[in-house]
């Protein structure tokens, strides 16, 4: 295989996110000759088609998009020495890197880690948000110091800690007929509008699981398996859902409320760290700051320690 430089991987992962050679090369002040060539020698490198052309637009390929993750992995890499660097010339000696699933990285980790960095003038942070699937390898190769994700997972290169069960709540407007009752029951539910969580997730199996044992059929009017974009949609008014608390917390601005749903659906959140690594007081210190803070959204006086 000829060499791969990282003139192809950077001329690649433009093309990915901006959809043309056009795009690519104005984004790399290029030009679209060079992003073409760079892209006909990388295809003949890998030894298979990166796009294809369909009514005017390019498109890229499944093989291409299976490359793009290793070469999104490595550009991650590449940025971190680049923030490293600036970092250590502003005397920030200190940092944290978290990866997390979206129902935190969306909500609640932004607010906890603002109050954990308020007094921490010499540490820096960077958060990423990924999908439950591909977290356990991003920590597992040390690119990050800490993860959150989903529950079971039994991955090699990490080790793995139950975070919060984080029960799922049933989230509506606080006038909503419901907003009376103590705690939901599927019956409840019963033809009401809905924003459901789309197929093939372990949350969407589990709560159809519940609905089906219960004979009870909602009004599905939005599908999405992200919990923030869920209690938008009923922020607007198109029905209920059922979302992990810490998202119900966070809308409880816009005028939601959230009410225990039962029978009782586990979201069972990690926490993930490299298991090659030593854990820096800094990740367990900040772990342990999440620990009070998630107790917050429980309703909980803060204890002591970790649950």
């Amino acid at each position: 295989m000829a060499q791969i430089t990282h003139r192809h991987a950077e001329a690649f992962n433009a093309v990915l996110h901006v959809g043309s050679f056009t795009k690519a090369a104005r984004l790399l002040r290029s030009s679209q000759p060079s992003i073409s060539r760079l892209m006909k020698e990388l295809q003949e490198a890998v030894g298979f088609v990166l796009f294809t052309r369909s009514d005017g637009r390019t498109v890229a390929t499944p093989e291409a998009m299976a490359l793009h993750q290793e070469v999104e992995r490595s550009f991650v890499g590449l940025e971190r020495i680049s923030e490293r660097a600036a970092q250590i010339k502003e005397r920030r000696v200190e940092q944290l890197r978290i990866v997390s699933m979206p129902a935190l990285a969306h909500t609640f980790l932004p607010v906890a880690l603002a109050g954990f960095l308020k007094d921490r003038p010499s540490v820096a942070a960077a958060i990423q948000a990924q999908r439950s699937e591909s977290i356990a390898s991003w920590v597992s190769t040390q690119q990050f110091d800490v993860g959150f994700a989903m529950l079971p997972m039994d991955k090699p290169g990490v080790e793995i800690e139950l975070f919060d069960p984080a029960i799922g709540v049933c989230v509506m407007p606080a006038g909503h007929p419901l907003a009376v009752r103590p705690e939901i029951v599927p019956q409840d539910l019963d033809g009401m509008p809905f924003i459901g969580k789309g197929a093939g997730s372990f949350m969407s199996r589990s709560l159809q699981q519940v609905l089906d044992d219960a004979r009870v059929r909602c009004d599905v009017r939005v599908e999405t398996p992200i919990a923030a974009i869920a209690c938008q949609m009923v922020a607007q008014g198109l029905g209920l859902t059922i979302a992990d608390p810490f998202t119900a917390k966070a809308f409880e601005p816009l005028g939601l409320v959230s009410r225990p749903f039962r029978p009782a659906i586990a979201y069972n959140f990690g926490v993930l760290y490299p298991s090659h690594s030593l854990r820096s007081q800094l990740v367990s210190d900040f772990v342990a700051h999440l620990h009070l803070e998630r107790q917050k959204v429980h309703g909980k006086a803060p204890s002591s320690g970790a649950p």
